[in-house]
């Protein structure tokens, strides 16, 4: 079975569906934490958040002259990166669901009133048959 979100997967997260969001913090110069929240069911015994440590990839400066820990700089990590991604496409999913659920529910109360004009008019041309 292929997941649409592998690298989640390799984490361990295994309801993205149950994601409502996350934050990344850079807790030092070579570290990231990646925490992500929950929207659990009631009386879940799993965490409603999880957090996830991130080395950063150290790589020398191009070009520079320093020597040291002066000459090296930290990127984030790349599963970490992969990841954000993927938390980015769910909850973009959610929200493209919102809207559309607010669009449908729109489109309902248009057609609602109508509805009720319809059988107004309907109701009043029955009365005058009388």
């Amino acid at each position: 079975m292929k997941t649409k979100t592998p690298n989640l997967a390799e984490m361990g997260v295994l309801n993205p569906e149950q994601i409502i969001g996350y934050t990344t913090v850079h807790v030092a110069e070579d570290m990231d934490v990646l925490k992500i929240n929950y929207r659990r069911p009631k009386n879940s015994f799993l965490p409603k958040r999880r957090r996830y440590e991130f080395k950063r990839v150290s790589k020398p400066m191009p070009g520079s002259d320093l020597r040291g820990a002066d000459a090296i700089r930290y990127d984030i990590s790349p599963i970490l990166a992969r990841a954000i991604a993927e938390l980015d496409f769910i909850l973009a999913d959610d929200k493209r669901m919102t809207a559309t659920k607010q669009n449908l529910k729109d489109e309902l109360e248009v057609l609602n009133a109508e509805l009720n004009e319809r059988i107004a008019h309907l109701s009043e041309m029955i009365d005058a048959l009388d």
